[in-house]
């Protein structure tokens, strides 16, 4: 039996918890820091050293593969969550993606699978390549296994796992899980640094696809039936119908991969892993990673600091002037500016939750998105009305689509393309105008050599979920 490696790299997320520079469209996987990659890129490059990007699954939701992550996503295999499910769900569908790709290739193929989030830093290479090798060559013969990471410090915002004995070595045998904890407090945290018998949960699990699917069976059956029937009547070869997946995805329960099979399991075996890990799960730890000044100070744009020390200032547009300030986070986008205690940073979740409940653009979106077909950016934001400029690349297109309530006007300001407005075809080029009325489907593309550029009035008030309905064509 043939045991590829295909890796599975998780991309589903929304933008919290490093607001306001992620947002919920604009996820922390795929933010870059000037000309640095994005999470997810270094995530693709570090796993492409183990099998290739042509082996690399990609599950994320369309939003975001059409959206913010379309650039960064584009050449792999991508595994549309038609809803977010959480982890199990997502991992059970990737399985089936792999071992349909893997037999494609070389019948009864039985693939060794690498689950990693997106969103992770791992600065130490050599240790993970060293170790994740050790990894799949342990879960061919038939485990479970996954990467804890040595604890630093006691954290309560992680989960631990548990091993019989303390570990003496690192990156190397993996040693029999006991259990895996959820976050602890910090008095149970403590306790577990100081035994050396328990890890940082990773998120990062290897195994065999036939040996995870039976733990499906086992311990998770209502999505594992799900899943035969995903199997049976969702792919069209080695491809998954999206439109069909959707029936069925839909009746999927929503839990976590830790909570179906991780806790339940009784193959799961953990390496105790000094990889350089760090989930970035908050501003504070953002700032743990980034270079500092002789004050410790992290500063990213445009930013002058006097007697200011310990801050993370984080200028995205705008110039930052910090006078006489410690151990806080400043961070400046077009449209928010974020200031906190360090060490209250996590807390940015509720700003988050308050922004979502009023329905603030602020929550789902910046001033500038990306597309498949160009951009567009927000000029102008007010209660009734807003003004966009759109920006659509040769040979982009728009796709069909029509608007629930708002009424917009368009007027082409540079370059030309063709409209379907309706029954009407029109003509768009310099000084060319358009009213599109609620309801009214339509497309433009861009049909000339040069960037097409369109001013839009949007008339009729905004909201966060948005009032767009695309239309298949």
């Amino acid at each position: 039996m043939k045991n590829d490696v295909y890796a599975v790299i998780l991309a589903g997320g929304a933008g919290s918890r490093l607001w306001p520079l992620s947002r919920n469209l604009l996820p922390k996987q795929f933010i870059k820091v000037g000309r640095e990659k994005s999470f997810f890129e270094k995530t693709v490059d570090r796993i492409s050293e183990i099998c290739g990007r042509g082996n690399i699954l990609v599950v994320t939701n369309k939003e975001h593969a059409a959206g913010a992550g379309y650039s960064q996503v584009k050449g792999l295999n991508i595994v549309m969550e038609p809803e977010p499910k959480n982890t199990a769900p997502a991992i059970g569908i990737a399985i089936l993606c792999a071992l349909k790709l893997a037999q494609k290739k070389v019948p009864d193929s039985v693939p060794v699978l690498v689950v990693l989030p997106s969103d992770h830093i791992v600065s130490d290479m050599k240790a993970f390549l060293k170790t994740a090798k050790i990894a799949i060559k342990e879960a061919a013969g038939g485990k479970i296994i996954t990467l804890g990471i040595v604890p630093k410090s006691p954290e309560t915002g992680y989960g631990y796992i548990e091993i019989a004995k303390r570990a003496k070595r690192f990156n190397c045998e993996p040693a029999k899980v006991l259990r895996f904890i959820e976050k602890p407090g910090l008095e149970d945290a403590r306790k577990f640094v100081s035994s050396g018998k328990y890890f940082w949960n990773s998120g990062i699990f290897i195994f065999r696809a036939d040996i995870m699917l039976n733990e499906f069976k086992k311990h998770f059956p209502r999505g594992y039936k799900i899943l035969r029937q995903i199997e049976k009547d969702a792919f069209d070869g080695a491809n998954l119908n999206h439109r069909r997946l959707e029936e069925y995805f839909s009746k999927m329960p929503n839990i976590s991969i830790d909570y179906a099979i991780m806790e339940k399991s009784g193959i799961i075996w953990n390496i105790p892993s000094k990889i350089g890990w760090n989930d970035v799960g908050s501003w504070r730890y953002f700032y743990e990673i980034m270079p500092k000044d002789f004050h410790g100070n992290s500063r990213v744009g445009d930013v002058i600091s006097i007697h200011s020390e310990n801050n993370l200032l984080y200028s995205d547009s705008r110039l930052i002037s910090a006078i006489g300030i410690n151990n806080l986070v400043v961070v400046e986008t077009a449209d928010a500016i974020l200031v906190s205690d360090i060490n209250r940073a996590q807390e940015v979740k509720k700003i988050v939750e308050k922004l979502k409940n009023a329905k603030r653009r602020e929550f789902n979106e910046h001033l500038t998105l990306e597309r498949p077909w160009g951009s567009f950016r927000v000029l102008l934001d007010l209660p009734d009305y807003r003004v966009k400029k759109i920006k659509i690349k040769p040979g982009g297109k728009i796709q069909f689509r029509y608007h629930k309530s708002s009424l917009r006007h368009w007027l082409a300001v540079k370059g030309k393309g063709v409209m379907m407005l309706g029954k009407r075809k029109i003509r768009l080029y310099e000084g060319l105008s358009a009213n599109i009325p609620p309801k009214v489907k339509y497309m433009v593309k861009n049909d000339s050599r040069k960037e097409m550029e369109i001013i839009e009035v949007q008339i009729g008030r905004y909201s966060a979920a948005g009032d767009v309905v695309r239309l298949e064509r």
